[in-house]
């Protein structure tokens, strides 16, 4: 797990979370050292996150998807990560703690993950991840910004906010949200229902945007807060959005990746940071034009949200099960045939906000 540089002392204690996460940000500090350190804070409802990237390998990869939720630099955050890669830095990562067997479901490391410590390192993608929840501190490490996969990129972090936020009322969640004069309504949905196709659908339409893939819920307030401005698209689908398709940042590589939109730099106006909720929609494409809505139980809403949301996030399942559960009971549920004309579409989720 080390590129290049010169060797290091002893690896860490085998089966030591804590000397293990020393020596990584360690190997942190001295990339910073050989290039320069470069700070973020990033604004979730009243909660500040900070990111600080060794060099500008990652920040190029990772900070476009969080650029509309940076804020003015505060004394203190509650979540801190530190961010590099070897082959930019020439700093190796310290070898592993951990034996060949020890990879566990979703890239879990078997004796790195209690009530302190949380780590994966994921063989494919191979992007380590670690956080201390005493600390409120996190590092992410990559060999080489080069092999950082295409999604990481639309939601960047994802594993570290699902852990800063487990023991607390905020849940990531995978789903959208859109809204209209502070009001907003969750979308939740497996991929290829709809949840994209309705929110973009909403976003064209005028609708407040606070994302349509990942957003974070407080589940005591019934708030969103938007944390990715990244819309994302399968290619087929570009034609049914023309404003879109010329800002496609990926436009060369749609071959095997769904198309992406970076909204900060493209729909700023339209992006909010948080949102009231009122209702929870779970669409379904309908083989009609005009768009129907009917309530939905607790239960089904839930049957949605929480496989989805658990299925990608290691660890904390039954917290999310809890939280979600509380979620889905606060607010009206509801189901959506969601039919091709968009301004219909678009009319019917604005209903829906007017209850």
């Amino acid at each position: 797990m080390t590129v290049g540089g010169r060797p290091r002392a002893a690896a860490p204690a085998q089966g030591d979370p804590a000397r293990f996460f020393d020596a990584a940000q360690e190997a942190f500090r001295r990339a910073a050292a050989r290039t320069e350190v470069r700070e973020h804070d990033l604004a979730v409802g009243e909660q500040r996150i900070r990111l600080r990237f060794a060099g500008t390998a990652l920040e190029r990869l990772l900070l476009p998807a969080l650029a509309h939720v940076r804020a003015d630099p505060v004394g203190t955050a509650a979540l801190t990560v530190s961010l590099f890669d070897s082959a930019s830095t020439g700093e190796p990562m310290p070898p592993p703690a951990w034996g060949p067997g020890d990879y566990g479901a979703k890239g879990e490391i078997v004796g790195f993950n209690g009530d302190r410590f949380r780590t994966v390192f994921q063989p494919g993608v191979d992007i380590l991840s670690m956080y201390d929840a005493v600390r409120g501190a996190g590092f992410y490490w990559v060999a080489s910004g080069s092999v950082v996969p295409w999604w990481e990129s639309s939601f960047p972090l994802r594993t570290m906010l699902h852990w800063w936020t487990a023991p607390t009322s905020l849940q990531l969640v995978h789903a959208g949200s859109v809204g209209l004069r502070g009001r907003g309504v969750l979308v939740a949905g497996n991929s290829g229902a709809g949840k994209s196709t309705t929110a973009l659908a909403c976003l064209e339409a005028g609708f407040e945007y606070a994302g349509d893939d990942y957003v974070i819920v407080d589940v005591e307030a019934a708030t969103v807060h938007s944390i990715y401005s990244t819309a994302k698209l399968e290619p087929a689908n570009l034609e049914r959005f023309p404003a879109l398709a010329p800002v496609v940042a990926n436009r060369d590589r749609l071959a095997d990746q769904k198309a992406m939109v970076f909204l900060h730099d493209h729909r700023p106006g339209s992006l909010v940071r948080s949102l009231d909720l009122c209702a929870i929609v779970v669409p379904r494409v309908a083989c009609a034009r005009a768009s129907h809505i009917e309530p939905a139980s607790p239960a089904a809403a839930l049957r949605v949200l929480a496989p989805t949301t658990s299925f990608h996030l290691p660890g904390y399942g039954r917290e999310v099960m809890s939280k979600l559960t509380k979620l889905v009971r606060a607010l009206p549920c509801y189901r959506l045939d969601a039919g091709a004309d968009f301004d219909d579409l678009a009319a019917t989720m604005a209903r829906v906000i007017a209850r």
